[in-house]
């Protein structure tokens, strides 16, 4: 079904949920910093196996209750550095920061039910989580790219590097509408149809009865 949105009224709502939700927005986000963190071990988890065993699983994630909103993490290899190196830390508001934005987007789209209109934001939450611990694994692949130079060659320094810069401006920009326009993406391009308007065709003139053969011989009869 082809989404029918009022700018005005749309523009207004989003400016109004985006208000609401930044006021609401600081209490929350040391709960869902929680949420990350636990969902950013996995997946760091995950990234970390090896045949080495001192690579393999050799970070540690952790937090710090003077930064109710960092992700620190450190790994093994970090003490046998020259110069060792302290826990580093990354700062949970820029990977969540536009879920501020996201939720906004997703509540002021229209939708048949006000069930459907949280049902499709629950989904674009789940998506923004994992698309936020891709960003942390990456993070701190690039922070090891860069300090452990004898275990990562200059091709995964520049990679994650490069990868690295991708997912900062993927975040501070593009994060929100792409989530919002790739689950209303049918919707918005009315790939169905159905708002398409049906083109009446003229109905076909019924064809003329043939008269019987008894009928033309009663005509020729009267003709003559």
């Amino acid at each position: 079904m082809r989404l029918r949105i009022n700018p005005f009224w749309f523009l207004l709502r989003l400016v109004g949920l985006f208000l609401l939700t930044y006021w609401l927005w600081r209490p929350v986000a040391p709960v869902y910093t929680e949420v990350l963190f636990q969902a950013s071990r996995a997946g760091v988890w995950l990234s970390e196996f090896s045949f080495d065993p001192e690579w393999s699983h050799g970070t540690t994630l952790l937090q710090d209750p003077a930064h109710p909103t960092g992700i620190f993490f450190k790994h093994r290899q970090f003490d046998a550095l020259p110069s060792p190196l302290p826990p580093q830390g990354i700062p949970a508001e820029w990977v969540m920061a536009n879920l501020v934005l996201l939720i906004p987007l997703m509540l002021a789209t229209p939708a048949p039910t006000w069930a459907a209109r949280f049902g499709r934001l629950a989904l674009a939450l789940g998506i923004a989580l994992v698309v936020q611990v891709a960003d942390v694994v990456i993070a701190i692949k690039a922070v090891y790219s860069r300090v452990f130079t004898g275990h990562w060659g200059p091709y995964w320094q520049q990679t994650y590097g490069l990868l690295d810069s991708f997912v900062q401006g993927f975040d501070t920009q593009l994060f929100p509408f792409v989530i919002w326009a790739g689950i209303h993406f049918r919707e918005l391009l009315d790939l169905r149809g159905d708002g398409e308007a049906e083109i009446a065709t003229p109905a076909k003139a019924p064809k003329a009865a043939q008269p019987s053969r008894a009928e033309r011989r009663r005509k020729e009869r009267g003709d003559k």
